[in-house]
């Protein structure tokens, strides 16, 4: 009878070990997916910054795009138009790439662009060469508003990915100092002559 008891507390013993490790085991799995589910651990917190931040700070690859230091850029009037002359005064070729960048005193948004002026391929400038865009400053029509006396003009460059070029953009001397604007001025593309952009 004591050999009974003994051996009856023992398979108790066993039954219980084997049920807690059968809870263990599938509290553990519960434990890994509720970590799966969740919030990954290894995510940037708002301290350590997000992903993309360092490769902002480098700074800009401008390749072969044509730039203020190595530009000299004047404005002119034209048939009605301001036609920018933009002129390779660095000992090596550049590139006029897209369409200048135009703003008038302080705007936020720069001028439009028609882009039915949009060249083959972009305009490589020759140490010496030019390349020209043409400014409409305001809708023939009548449609872009008032408008305005702008005093100041300025002109940024771009990158071969579409990009204004960093750093200070050029600013031509307005033809009699000041320049009746409205909200539809506009510009043409970088082109290689002066007739193609008067045109546009």
């Amino acid at each position: 009878m004591k050999h009974h008891r003994i051996w009856t507390a023992a398979a108790l013993a066993v039954t219980a070990t084997l049920t807690l490790t059968a809870c263990g085991s599938k509290n553990d799995k519960n434990d890994k997916a509720d970590t799966k589910d969740g919030p990954s651990a290894t995510a940037p917190s708002a301290e350590e910054g997000e992903p993309g931040e360092e490769e902002d700070d480098k700074p800009q690859d401008k390749g072969d795009a044509c730039a203020p230091s190595d530009m000299k850029v004047e404005a002119g009037p034209q048939s009605g138009k301001i036609l920018l002359v933009a002129t390779n005064t660095g000992k090596k070729p550049c590139t006029a790439y897209g369409f200048p960048y135009i703003r008038f005193d302080q705007d936020q948004a720069t001028a439009g662009v028609g882009e039915e002026t949009k060249p083959k391929a972009p305009v490589k400038v020759a140490p010496g060469k030019s390349a020209y865009a043409a400014v409409t400053p305001t809708a023939p029509d009548g449609s872009g508003g008032p408008g305005r006396d702008a005093k100041k003009l300025t002109v940024t460059f771009q990158t071969a990915g579409g990009d204004p070029l960093q750093g200070d953009p050029a600013a031509p001397a307005l033809p009699g100092g000041t320049l009746h604007v409205d909200d539809q001025a506009r510009a043409t593309y970088w082109l290689p002559d002066e007739a193609a952009a008067l045109k546009g």
